[in-house]
C-alpha cells in the first residue's frame, strides 16, 4: 500500500511543476492509524463496542468527564465538566457533575445531563434491556438527579456502596447524544423516560440505544453521529478507512492535525499489511505479530526507506487469558483443568509475551501493588504441560467417551495467535486431546459455546488493547449476569467477593479478598489466564506528540494531538 503514498507525492509534485493543466487541489494531509480493533459501532460502551476495542478510535469523539492516560490511570477531562465529591462521610458517596457551559455536540445541541441519565440507565441496569459491557459502577448509583436540559446533576451512590473507580464513571465513550434517542422516539427528554413508569417507553429506549449506533462502512456519515470531542467521524469506506476531522463547534484546543484515518480490522489497509505491504503507516497500535511482521512507519526522510523512526515493543494492562465454554464437555471443571494442564502456559509466556512472566492473577491489573504477591501464590501446578496428567484426569472424568476436541477461536487472522494455538495443539496432542483452530474474522463474545469451546480474549474479554490501571470494571467478567463474563462463570461467592472488593481502598483489606478470589477461580476454572499481552506501538517521524497508551484506549487516548509535520 505504499504506492498509495508515494503516488499521491508523485502527483503532487507533477502538479507542482505545472506538468498537467487538469490538476485539482493537492491530496488531504492525513494521519493514518493502524489498529488491531474492529470498529463496528459508535458506541464504545455496549458489549460489541467494548470487545471489540472502539475506545480506540473514538476516545476523543466522545469525551467525558474523564479519560483514561498513558499508563491507564484516571484523568479528569475538565473541558467537559467538574466532579467533586459532595459527601462522602455518611455511608453515601455524593458526586456533583457541573458541564462545562460551552460544550455542544457538533449539531449544535448543547451537553446536558440527560446525556448522564441516558448512560446511567443503560449501564446500571436500572432500566432493563440495554446491550452494555457491563454494570460495573453504574449499579451502585442509586440516583441521578437532573432537571431535564440542565447544565448540572448530583450522583448519589447507594449507602455503602462508594464504588473505588468511580472517577472513572460518565467517562469517555460513554455521553452518547441523547438527541439521536429522542429524535427517532419523538420525544422530548430522555430524562422523562427514564424516571417514568412507562415500561414500554423504556423498551423502546434500550431497542433504540441498541441499534442506533452501527457503523457500516460507505453507509457513515457526520450528520448521524454528533460528535463531543474535538474530533468528529466524517465518512467510512473499507478502502478508504474511518475519516475523523476537525469539529468545529469544539470549545477548547482545537485538534494539532485536521484529520485522521482509522484502520481497523478488515480494511485495506490492514489486509495489505497483513500480506506483506507496509503501506502509508504513521502510527500503529496492535498486539505484537497481529497482522503478521509489525510493519515500519512512514518516514518523513524518503518515500523509499521507510524506518522506525520510533518503534515501542511495549507491554499493555490487559492480561491475555483462555476464556472456556460452560457448555459441552466444558461444562465439567475437572475437564476444564485437565486441559488446562496441556497448556504450555511457560512457553506461551517466553515466545508469545516477549518472555514476559507467567501470570496468575485473574483480575488484577499487572501495574497493581498486589499484583507480584498474588501472582506468586497461585498457579504453579498450571505452569508447564504436564500431558500425563491431562490424560489420567480425562480417563477419569471422561470416562467411556470419544476424545476431547477442542476449538479455540479469536478474532483473525491473526498471526501470532494462530501460532499459540498452533504450541497448544501440539502440546495437548501428546495427552490424545485434538485441538483445532476455529479464528475468524467475526469470533465475537456470542462464539463462544456456539462455534468455540475457548475464546483467547485480554482483560475484560476484549479483543483489541484493554485493561486500565485500576482493574476494578474488568474485574466483573467473573460476576454472573454481567454481559462481559462471556463464558457465563455462575459463582455467587465469587461475585460477592468482587462486589465487595469494587468498594475496598486499602490493600490489606484488599488482600483477603484476593486471595479467596484466586482460590475459587483456579479451582472452578473458567479462565486460564497466560501472560500480560505484548503489544507494538509505532509512530513515523513525521508525527509528533504520539504517547503510547497502555490501557483499552490504545495510542488514541491524545490522537487530538498528534501532529502531522510532513508536506
Amino acid at each position: 500500500m505504499r504506492t498509495r503514498g508515494l503516488l499521491a507525492m508523485a502527483v503532487a509534485g507533477v502538479c507542482a511543476l505545472g506538468l498537467v493543466t487538469a490538476c485539482s487541489d493537492p491530496p488531504v494531509k492525513t494521519v493514518n492509524y493502524v489498529i488491531d480493533g474492529a470498529v463496528t459501532t459508535y458506541n464504545p460502551g455496549s458489549l460489541v463496542g467494548s470487545t471489540e476495542g472502539a475506545l480506540m478510535a473514538l476516545s476523543r469523539v466522545l469525551p467525558g468527564f474523564s479519560y483514561l492516560g498513558p499508563d491507564g490511570s484516571v484523568l479528569a477531562d475538565t473541558d467537559v465538566g467538574t466532579a467533586v465529591v459532595t459527601d462522602s462521610d455518611n455511608g453515601r458517596l455524593v458526586v456533583r457533575y457541573q458541564v462545562n457551559p460551552l460544550a455542544v455536540y457538533s449539531d449544535g445541541v448543547p451537553l446536558t445531563c440527560d446525556a448522564l441519565v441516558l448512560a446511567w440507565a443503560a449501564h446500571s441496569g436500572a432500566v432493563g434491556g440495554f446491550d452494555v459491557a457491563t454494570t460495573a459502577g453504574y449499579r451502585d448509583i442509586e440516583d441521578v438527579d437532573c432537571q431535564p436540559g440542565a447544565r448540572a446533576a448530583t450522583v448519589t451512590f447507594k449507602h455503602g456502596r462508594a464504588y473505588r473507580d468511580w472517577k472513572a464513571l460518565f467517562g469517555a465513550g460513554t455521553l452518547l447524544p441523547p438527541q439521536v434517542i429522542t429524535g427517532q422516539m419523538g420525544l422530548s427528554s430522555v430524562v422523562d423516560v427514564v424516571t417514568g413508569t412507562d415500561q414500554a417507553a423504556k423498551a423502546e429506549l434500550a431497542r433504540v440505544w441498541n441499534s442506533a449506533w452501527d457503523l457500516v462502512p460507505g453507509d457513515v456519515g457526520p450528520d448521524r453521529y454528533p460528535a463531543l470531542g474535538p474530533l468528529r467521524v466524517e465518512e467510512y469506506t473499507r478502502d478508504g478507512g474511518l475519516v475523523l476531522t476537525a469539529n468545529t463547534r469544539w470549545w477548547g484546543e482545537p485538534p494539532a492535525t485536521d484529520r485522521i484515518t482509522v484502520w481497523p480490522r478488515q480494511s485495506e489497509m490492514t489486509e495489505e499489511i497483513a500480506g506483506g505491504d507496509a503501506g502509508a503507516v504513521d502510527v500503529l497500535d496492535i498486539a505484537t505479530g497481529a497482522y503478521g511482521v509489525d510493519p515500519a512507519p512512514r518516514s518523513q526522510a524518503s518515500a523509499e526507506s521507510v524506518p522506525p523512526a520510533s518503534q515501542v515493543p511495549m507491554s499493555s494492562l490487559g492480561v491475555e487469558r483462555l476464556v472456556f465454554s460452560r457448555g459441552g464437555a466444558f461444562a465439567d471443571a475437572r475437564v476444564r483443568r485437565a486441559f488446562a494442564a496441556c497448556v504450555p502456559r511457560d512457553s506461551l509466556a517466553r515466545e508469545f509475551g516477549r518472555g514476559a512472566q507467567v501470570t496468575n492473577h485473574h483480575i488484577l491489573s499487572p501495574v497493581d501493588l498486589l499484583a507480584e504477591s498474588v501472582n506468586a501464590q497461585f498457579g504453579g501446578e498450571f505452569l508447564q504441560a504436564d500431558p500425563e496428567r491431562t490424560r489420567g484426569e480425562l480417563a477419569d472424568a471422561r470416562a467411556g467417551r470419544p476424545e476431547l476436541v477442542v476449538r479455540i477461536g479469536y478474532v483473525g487472522p491473526d498471526n501470532r495467535r494462530a501460532q499459540m494455538v498452533s504450541a497448544i495443539a501440539a502440546s495437548c496432542g501428546g495427552a490424545g486431546v485434538r485441538v483445532t483452530d476455529a479464528a475468524g474474522p467475526q469470533i465475537g463474545p456470542a462464539s463462544l459455546g456456539r462455534d468455540v469451546d475457548v475464546l483467547i480474549t485480554a482483560s475484560g474479554n476484549g479483543f483489541a488493547a484493554t485493561g486500565a490501571a485500576d482493574p476494578t470494571r474488568d474485574s466483573y467478567a467473573f460476576v454472573r449476569g454481567e454481559p462481559i463474563n462471556v463464558g457465563g462463570y455462575d459463582n455467587e461467592r465469587v461475585s460477592a467477593l468482587i462486589e465487595q472488593l469494587a468498594v475496598t481502598v486499602p490493600s490489606a483489606d484488599r488482600l483477603p479478598l484476593l486471595r479467596e478470589i484466586e482460590t475459587l477461580l483456579w479451582r472452578d476454572m473458567p479462565v486460564l489466564p497466560l501472560f500480560v499481552e505484548a503489544r507494538t506501538a509505532l509512530s513515523g517521524d513525521n508525527v509528533n506528540n504520539v504517547v503510547v497508551g497502555m490501557s483499552r484506549t490504545g495510542a488514541g487516548w491524545n490522537i487530538d494531538r498528534w501532529l502531522l509535520t510532513d508536506s
